[in-house]
């Protein structure tokens, strides 16, 4: 498989953590005393410090997700080297969308004038673009398609943004929220030639998933009762679209299952990495998973401090970088691993190969 485009935007209002903490006094200042209100502060405090996050970035106004989404597929197609109508498969992966149907990838099917292309979504939250690069990957190992996008558009923050809290309650499952960031993200692939992909050195991901745990970390819609199968034990009322993550419980079970799956498979510790791509949700959890696998540090990217957690796009916005820093070139070794919602963790390879 190789990249002939990865690109990323993000939108343009610089939100830092004082602003952040300043909004949440403000929201809770009539209904929390004072003494409730500097420990809020400080929770809050400590909850950056440990994950490391320090900006985000938000739309502004006259910026959408769409439009930064397309902005970022226009430029893929044009580092690709190719024409709109180049792309037989469109894949949009991730949680941010508009519609619950038809799939959010018709829109960015049209938007980018893929008339071409068959459309269909990826959704398995914040892995959910790993996921994508392993659906493509079997596509283009079978000639199915030759030319695949992926996009995703996680513009969700300036929405999800809650800063009143019922009580000091709420804060197991509310602080995650403010340490969401926006991005979008376009990345093309296409096959490599017949007889070029290495034996050991092409594309494999392995994915495990304990959905028992769905309840750490879930945005509900509003027949979520129904749906769901699991009473929900959370502080104040769960309301439809209102982002609930029960960070420390999440990361401790979500960790622990990344290095358990990364022990697991010898092959991936054997592939010596020159580049690792985690899951920027906090890099506080990402420097324990690299110790804890006796992964170099120095090859890892600690990204969240630069802008925050932007859920399914964290992976690929650190790869463009990457591209655009010289970071990562042609035939390095990536490992990417990450630990989502769901639960589920994923561990990705592959010798990198660019246009």
């Amino acid at each position: 498989m190789k990249f002939l485009a990865i690109e990323h935007d993000f939108p343009s209002r610089r939100v830092t953590n004082d602003e952040v903490r300043e909004k949440v006094r403000e929201a809770n200042s009539a209904h929390m005393t004072a003494a409730e209100l500097t420990t809020l502060d400080e929770l809050v405090r400590a909850c950056f410090a440990s994950s490391g996050t320090t900006v985000r970035y938000h739309r502004d106004t006259g910026e959408s997700a769409s439009g930064l989404a397309t902005a970022a597929g226009r430029r893929a197609l044009d580092t690709a080297g190719l024409d709109p109508l180049d792309i037989d498969l469109l894949l949009y992966a991730g949680i941010g969308r508009g519609v619950a149907e038809p799939a959010s990838a018709t829109t960015f099917q049209d938007l980018l004038g893929l008339r071409r292309a068959t459309a269909f979504d990826v959704l398995d939250a914040c892995a959910s673009w790993i996921r994508a690069l392993h659906v493509a990957d079997a596509f283009l190992r079978t000639g199915t398609y030759r030319n695949i996008m992926i996009v995703n558009a996680e513009c969700n923050a300036r929405d999800i943004y809650r800063y009143e809290l019922a009580s000091l309650e709420e804060f197991a499952h509310w602080h995650p929220t403010v340490t969401i960031g926006e991005a979008a993200t376009a990345t093309v692939l296409t096959a490599e030639p017949d007889g070029e992909e290495a034996a050991g050195e092409g594309f494999e991901a392995s994915f495990r998933t304990w959905g028992e745990k769905r309840d750490l970390c879930f945005v509900p819609l509003p027949n979520f009762a129904d749906y769901f199968g699991k009473e929900v034990e959370a502080a104040g009322t769960v309301r439809p679209l209102q982002f609930v993550s029960f960070g420390l419980s999440l990361m401790e079970f979500g960790t622990r299952k990344l290095i358990e799956h990364y022990r697991d498979l010898p092959r991936f510790e054997e592939f010596k990495a020159d580049l690792v791509l985690g899951h920027s949700a906090s890099d506080g959890a990402g420097r324990h998973v690299v110790e804890a696998c006796g992964i170099d540090p120095a090859t890892y990217r600690f990204d969240h401090r630069h802008h925050a957690n932007t859920v399914s796009a964290s992976v690929p916005v650190s790869m463009s970088e990457a591209v655009t820093s010289g970071e990562l070139t042609e035939g390095d070794r990536v490992l990417l691993m990450a630990a989502s919602a769901g639960v589920t963790t994923a561990l990705a390879k592959f010798t990198y190969h660019g246009r």
